[in-house]
């Protein structure tokens, strides 16, 4: 009996050390993530690749990866001590593999190769991570915050690339085509797309001996080993840290280039826009003659614009959806809307006007060119020549130039007063506010072009009225009292605040303050 009670109570012991050590492990690794989990980062890498085989029984691991490569870096090691390189000698982003085989095989090459780096430091008596037991250190579900930042090849990024491989001759050190008959990637001289056009979201199977890899797959495996080569080579190259691409502050500090060449791939400088149908043009309100050169100027690249696949030989990109679409923000008049909201002196008037209204015949002829309907017989379409001859003499009859108004037809002040009541009458500085409009339109083409009517800029306030130097008063509309059945038209006292107030908040304006009614900040002064 004496025997029993002395095996249990050191059974009893040996359990509590092994509870503690397993807690003091844990804790050990726990604060190891969580120092890494203190602030926000750009290098969160999250491994869930278990996902696609079975449920997962544990959280998902995020790995800082930035973390890891200096500590490797510490000890003279470097991304192949972590990654395999492919048959062309680029890296894989997978962890000790090339390919994802089965379940098991891949959770063993995690916990074996990273426990066991783990493990190989500590014993060196260096500070290392989680060790075998310490699932939760690794499997947690409280992650940094992420500061991840999506970088983009702008013009001016894609420009010093071309400038640090060798020009456009060696286009093929990115751009590729995928061989049907030889089954590889081979170049294709003029005809280079945006990596988006073949590389989706996800991994794209085309066929049973081709799987297309993912945006971020290529991405990764290109930029990075090529950035390393160039590195090694001491040359001029980009990051292969995760923050080097991913953090705003990065970002910034990446050069700009002003003044890029224009890229040519076929399009065209001038060209005539047409919906075309089962292979007809449909011109019935005429074609949209339309600059491409210098929109390009303004876009960041063709998928602005156009989506699908095409090439530079004669078929070219689809436009993408409704040119009419406010919200296609890849057509025309979604892309205008976009710019009028983002340039404060646009969103004034702009932000204020109906989205349901229908253009009238005058604000299609901005765009359609009726005089070139000819052009179309029978849904024909002309040849290249032609199209680019008429479309340059058409846009060379604009003008682009903001219209301007005397000052003598500009009312210096004008006094509100009609509603005046418990505060006094509000003075309008009419001229002062006409002519900051009309200076921050100056050098803005397309403001010139859709402002070409001189009186055109006094309907941001005079809106439903014809253009006019003479106005009718805001009274004439909306001095019946609001009625239910026409929430289009407020009373006047919610129409004069409505419109005032509404066009500085779209201006950000900080004088007048719209909350404010009777001191130095406001309009009116209390009676």
């Amino acid at each position: 009996m004496e025997k029993g009670r002395r095996l249990l109570f050191w059974a009893g012991i040996l359990f509590v050390f092994a509870a503690t050590s397993i807690v003091c492990l844990e804790a050990h690794g726990l604060d190891a993530q969580a120092k890494a989990a203190s602030e926000a980062r750009a290098d969160a890498v999250t491994i869930d690749t278990l996902a696609k085989f079975e449920k997962l029984e544990l959280p998902v691991v995020t790995f800082y990866h930035d973390m890891h490569a200096d500590a490797l870096a510490k000890q003279g090691k470097d991304c192949a001590t972590c990654h395999e390189k492919d048959s062309k000698g680029k890296l894989s982003i997978k962890f000790k593999r090339l390919v994802d085989d089965d379940p098991d095989t891949i959770k063993s090459i995690y916990h074996t190769e990273c426990i066991g780096c783990h493990k190989d430091m500590i014993d060196a008596g260096q500070k290392s991570g989680p060790l075998d037991g310490q699932c939760r250190s690794c499997h947690t579900t409280k992650p940094a915050k992420s500061d991840w930042t999506s970088i983009t090849m702008d013009k001016s990024l894609h420009y010093r690339h071309i400038k640090a491989t060798g020009g456009e001759e060696k286009c093929d050190t990115c751009h590729h085509v995928y061989d049907e008959t030889a089954k590889k990637l081979v170049p294709a001289k003029g005809k280079e797309q945006n990596c988006r056009n073949c590389h989706m979201a996800e991994p794209t199977v085309k066929s049973a001996d081709l799987t297309v890899p993912s945006f971020d797959q290529v991405a990764h495996t290109a930029c990075v080993s090529c950035h390393k080569d160039f590195t090694a080579k001491k040359l001029e190259s980009g990051p292969i840290r995760c923050e080097g691409c991913h953090t705003a502050a990065k970002q910034a500090d990446i050069k700009i280039v002003n003044d890029v060449p224009r890229l040519k791939r076929g399009q065209p400088d001038v060209t005539l826009l047409v919906a075309v149908k089962n292979g007809k043009a449909m011109s019935n309100i005429g074609p949209v003659p339309f600059d491409h050169a210098k929109h390009e100027t303004y876009l960041k690249d063709c998928r602005s614009c156009h989506v699908g696949e095409g090439s530079m030989d004669g078929k070219f990109f689809e436009q993408a959806g409704d040119m009419h679409l406010k919200t296609n923000m890849q057509g025309c008049i979604g892309c205008h809307k976009t710019r009028q909201e983002e340039k404060a002196v646009c969103a004034g008037c702009h932000s204020q006007m109906a989205e349901n209204k229908a253009p009238n015949k005058a604000t299609c002829a901005k765009c359609h060119e009726a005089s070139l309907t000819g052009l179309y017989v029978d849904g024909k379409l002309p040849e290249k020549d032609v199209v680019k001859a008429e479309a340059a003499a058409a846009l060379a009859m604009r003008n682009h130039d903001v219209a301007t108004i005397s000052d003598a037809d500009i009312p210096e002040k004008v006094v509100i007063d009609s509603l005046s009541d418990q505060f006094g009458p509000s003075t309008l500085p009419h001229r002062k506010i006409v002519k900051r409009l009309i200076k921050e339109m100056q050098g803005d083409t397309m403001a010139g072009y859709f402002h070409g009517q001189e009186t055109l800029v006094c309907q941001g306030c005079h809106h439903n009225s014809p253009a006019s130097k003479t106005p009718p008063k805001c009274s004439s509309c909306h001095g019946a009292p609001f009625n239910p059945e026409r929430p289009d038209m407020p009373g006047l006292k919610a129409a004069y605040h409505g419109q005032c107030m509404g066009c500085h908040a779209a201006m950000k304006l900080e004088k007048p303050v719209s909350t404010t009614c009777d001191d130095a900040q406001g309009c009116h002064k209390k009676k």
